[in-house]
């Protein structure tokens, strides 16, 4: 019987979720690209606050975005998408007993 690979098992550095920097971050960066006319990735949304929708969309795993992790003596770690960190993260959740 084969092993089915986990997410956390993909993420080579750091901890296996998003930080709450990182969360921070990509909201912000994104909110700043709606705010500026920027296309938005999911359809139908009523809201009209861009950090609403970033929030969402960072939610419902639309966000084509990479976290690029590093540390003080090695820079090759190659960048983490961010669905991983959140696919991760909802494995954590869900522990087997």
């Amino acid at each position: 019987m084969k092993k089915r690979k986990s997410y956390k098992d993909l993420i080579p550095i750091g901890p296996p979720r998003l930080t709450a920097y990182e969360r921070a971050r990509i909201v912000g960066i994104r909110a700043i690209q709606i705010q500026f006319g920027s296309p938005l990735f999911i359809e139908g949304i009523e809201e009209t606050d861009p950090i609403k929708i970033a929030e969402i969309e960072l939610e419902k795993r639309v966000l084509p975005l990479s976290i690029k992790r590093k540390l003080f003596h090695r820079e090759d770690f190659p960048p983490i998408p961010v669905n991983w960190l959140l696919k991760a993260e909802e494995e954590d959740l869900h522990i087997e007993v």
